[in-house]
């Protein structure tokens, strides 16, 4: 997902998803990886029922993920905070944050992980949009024309491919740009890559 694969990381996650409930292994620290993916991909597609479902099961199984495996226990953290924080939940993505502090007391020498996590830290401080929950939700019309940003189609294009008017579409875009705290395409693409929306 980190590199825009969304279609192999969606086969990835169906049989790593199959595995862990033929198992029942819901509690598992290495599965909750899985359900913070999937919830991660279904914000993507604009599947944000489905993207709570899999939040939902993933926070609940997270105090399995401890700092005796750090790695994973942060990286599970941050994928749940970028997710937390599409979903205008802001509140949960801070509180995950300072769960990850709390790991890198024990466990400070993570390496580039420890950069991604202060690289979403001042994403989230330089917003510009604080809702009622201090969170940035983009609606499911809005996630789908997110990756459209990234490609070199002009907004007629992009209407052209969604069924929608061109109107709809710049109005979808300066949403984006405004919920993402941006006023540039690049920025918008940028700033949607750090929080996990995106892929590099």
């Amino acid at each position: 997902m980190d590199r825009g694969r969304w279609a192999e990381a969606a086969e990835h996650l169906d049989v790593a998803l199959a595995v862990v409930d033929t198992h029942r292994m819901y509690d598992y620290a290495i599965c909750v990886l899985a359900f913070a993916g999937a919830a991660r991909l279904a914000v993507h597609r604009g599947d944000l029922g489905e993207a709570n479902r899999q939040l939902t099961q993933a926070m609940r199984a997270r105090p399995s993920c401890t700092f005796a495996l750090p790695y994973l226990a942060v990286r599970l953290r941050l994928q749940l905070a970028r997710v937390s924080w599409a979903i205008a939940d802001q509140t949960t993505a801070r509180h995950l944050l300072r769960e990850i502090d709390d790991i890198l007391v024990h466990r400070p020498a993570l390496g580039a992980l420890v950069e991604e996590v202060s690289e979403f830290r001042r994403s989230l401080a330089t917003s510009a949009t604080v809702g009622a929950n201090g969170g940035s939700p983009l609606t499911p019309a809005e996630l789908r024309l997110l990756p459209y940003l990234q490609t070199h189609l002009t907004i007629r294009e992009i209407a052209e491919r969604l069924f929608v008017s061109r109107n709809t579409v710049s109005s979808e875009v300066s949403s984006i740009y405004r919920k993402l705290g941006v006023s540039s395409r690049s920025d918008a693409v940028q700033q949607a890559t750090t929080i996990g929306l995106l892929g590099g």
